[in-house]
């Protein structure tokens, strides 16, 4: 479960959130990339853009189910 107290500080304002335990796989860009990104200077991925339909916040939950280290949180 991500920690909001390690919330990357790069990421978009809003619920979902990534945390510094991000491994930088890739499942959340390939699952939805319209919501995350990779963040160069830090090697992990963030949360550019919040999701704002309906099917954006369903692949941004797929996304955080999928993640590997349960990197992804969400304040909803």
């Amino acid at each position: 479960m991500a920690h909001l107290v390690d919330r990357l500080k790069e990421n978009a304002p809003g619920d979902y959130f990534v945390d510094t335990s991000c491994i930088d796989c890739d499942t959340c860009r390939q699952i939805a990339p319209e919501t995350y990104e990779r963040f160069d200077g830090a090697g992990q991925s963030i949360v550019a853009r919040q999701p704002e339909t309906d099917a954006e916040r369903h692949r941004a939950a797929m996304a955080l189910v999928a993640c590997p280290t349960a990197s992804i949180g969400t304040m909803c």
